[in-house]
């Protein structure tokens, strides 16, 4: 159902609950003025009449009216009689109907000590039944308010209206007050989380969004000059020798030119030899020759030799330490690598 509903149904329960109050209209001077005082209409007896009922006022005797009271003062007026009864003592029906019985065309019951209204119920469904007369229920202030009224001006009547007059505030209706500020606050809250909405809207389009981020270029192979006998190419199985011109791949393997260039013509994939991690494919026609850094000086502040001369300085010393514990496992190794490669002319070929 929502809010929206909650706050209209209350308005619709506030409506429908309400007290319909009714108004006590004294009229002095001839017409030429009145006073209101707020009443109750009773549950039981006929109710008012549009126009309302008029009448000269006249205090009940005896003034509880539980017992038979006097009728109204014979006279030329041409006005009915009002009967002001006081609360207590007796039920509401039993006053009304003696009232009636008396000959008044209406009655207006007061508090006593008190200025609460009370809605007017009756007791006794048989004497509800024979009620024929509306009645009103008001405070002991507006009941003293009418005595000193009638018995200052002679000419003085009161009205029985059955609509009250707009009641200057909420305080009248608590319900309906309240259902009102509550459908103001949820409006004020949805007004401002619209505007909130909108402004975070307008800040996002114009906040300086970041720039995508860009992929990263695909690292070439780098082709340096070999300066030092270190290392063996994994390809052709021979040590690099001095200006060797070797490839050094984005993983850091480092390989010959002309080893490394025929595995990448007949791969299906390009990839590194030793570790299959892939190779950008821009790199046939970007080899470029980069001076040898084997010869910089590693003791200037700040120098940091590259990934292949550290690799290549831990394998010499990995074979180091290998022939100096196993010499004869060194003989072999020099054996079949002199084999694989042609020996210089003015060497004669070891022994076998």
């Amino acid at each position: 159902m929502g809010w929206p509903g909650l706050a209209l149904a209350a308005l619709v329960l506030a409506a429908l609950l309400g007290p319909s109050r009714a108004v006590v209209r004294a009229v002095l001077e001839g017409n030429s003025s009145s006073v209101d005082f707020a009443d109750l209409p009773a549950l039981f007896g006929v109710p008012l009449a549009p126009g309302g009922v008029r009448g000269y006022l006249m205090e009940a005797k005896p003034a509880n009216a539980c017992q038979p009271i006097e009728g109204p003062r014979p006279g030329n007026r041409s006005l009915g009689a009002i009967a002001l009864i006081r609360r207590y003592d007796c039920t509401f029906d039993l006053k009304v109907l003696n009232a009636q019985r008396a000959g008044f065309e209406a009655a207006i019951v007061h508090n006593v000590r008190s200025d609460d209204l009370v809605r007017m119920a009756h007791v006794y469904e048989d004497l509800r039944r024979q009620i024929a007369i509306p009645s009103v229920f008001v405070g002991e202030a507006a009941s003293q308010d009418l005595r000193v009224m009638v018995r200052c001006d002679k000419s003085a009547h009161v009205l029985l209206l059955p609509d009250a007059r707009p009641c200057p505030d909420l305080d009248c209706y608590p319900v309906l007050a309240m259902s009102w500020v509550l459908g103001r606050t949820l409006a004020l809250v949805a007004s401002t989380c619209f505007i909130l909405r909108c402004l975070w809207l307008w800040v996002h389009s114009w906040w300086p969004r970041a720039p995508p981020a860009k992929a990263q270029a695909s690292q070439k192979a780098q082709v340096r000059t070999f300066t030092r006998a270190s290392d063996l190419c994994a390809i052709c199985l021979d040590e690099y020798e001095e200006g060797d011109r070797l490839k050094i791949l984005p993983c850091s393997h480092t390989y010959h030119c002309s080893c490394i260039g025929p595995w990448f013509s007949q791969a299906t994939r390009r990839s590194c030899p030793m570790c299959k991690q892939s190779v950008a494919s821009t790199e046939d026609g970007s080899d470029s020759t980069v001076e040898s850094v084997g010869d910089e000086d590693a003791s200037l502040p700040g120098h940091q030799p590259p990934i292949w001369a550290i690799q290549a300085h831990l394998r010499s010393r990995r074979l180091e330490l290998l022939a100096r514990t196993s010499p004869s496992r060194h003989r072999s190794t020099t054996s079949l690598g002199s084999a694989d490669t042609a020996a210089p002319p003015d060497r004669p070929p070891g022994p076998p």
